[in-house]
């Protein structure tokens, strides 16, 4: 069990990778913090951990609001006694093309990608280094990596935690605080046609259009399914990488190579 007597925060816990990801560190044996904006996909997410005999708790949050970030980290101290991992993964797509982009979009955009992780792990840290360190871990992407002329903004935010991944590997290593980055290619996640589609067509022959272009991209010839994401997380927070600091991990099947 890579993961036993650990506490894990996981944000966007509710549904897609956060979802898979808190099953499996929790079968590795962490005890999981959900956090998600949708009570009932949180909910679903801490049951089903329970009815696969792991343990964990459910907390809603917008992870823009501070106030909701920091009562998060605090539930995760008070009721476990420490935190040893804190995986950033909340994010929405965004607002779009440089045209489509209002203020108010891309404020939360920022607000959720970028300022949301960021005070979480500012408020992870303390109960960190109080136990004698832990592991930080974003989920970026590869529009991080390369140029996103669809979405700029949904561009600038996950770039933005490559070099803040770097500043708190440096920063904070020498507390024994990994941090690290992956950069995950489009999943088959519910986010997936929100973030390809901005709801504006329904046409099921559209989307799946979309999937298959991708597909045949790929190196490998398939989308990331979450658990390739989550798998990936989860030697990155594990000890088998503790020797692993400030890396940005892509997770594309060699979408960036090619």
């Amino acid at each position: 069990m890579k993961l036993k007597d650990k506490v894990a925060i996981i944000t966007a816990a509710g549904s897609g990778v956060g979802r898979t990801g808190a099953l499996l560190f929790a079968r590795e044996g962490a005890k999981v913090v959900v956090g998600d904006i949708n009570p009932d996909g949180g909910q679903e997410t801490a049951l089903m951990v329970k009815n696969a005999g792991g343990e964990a708790s459910f907390v809603r949050i917008d992870i823009g609001n501070i106030k909701d970030v920091r009562k998060l980290v605090e539930f995760a101290a008070d009721t476990y006694g420490r935190i040893d991992i804190l995986w950033n993964h909340a994010g929405i797509p965004g607002p779009g093309s440089l045209e489509m982009t209002e203020e108010e979009e891309f404020d939360r955009t920022l607000d959720i990608n970028i300022k949301g992780g960021f005070f979480a792990s500012k408020f992870s840290v303390p109960h960190m280094v109080k136990t004698g360190g832990g592991s930080i871990l974003f989920t970026a992407s590869v529009s991080a990596l390369r140029a996103s002329p669809t979405s700029p903004t949904y561009a600038l935010s996950k770039g933005a935690l490559i070099p803040l991944t770097m500043s708190l590997a440096v920063t904070l290593g020498p507390h024994n605080i990994r941090t690290n980055c992956i950069c995950p290619a489009p999943i088959y996640t519910p986010m997936l046609e929100g973030f390809l589609n901005r709801g504006k067509n329904t046409d099921p022959e559209f989307m799946t259009n979309i999937t298959k272009s991708l597909e045949e991209r790929n190196p490998l010839g398939r989308i990331a399914k979450a658990e390739d994401v989550a798998y990936a997380a989860l030697y990155l927070v594990s000890d088998e990488a503790s020797f692993v600091n400030g890396v940005i991990l892509p997770v594309d099947g060699g979408m960036i190579v090619k």
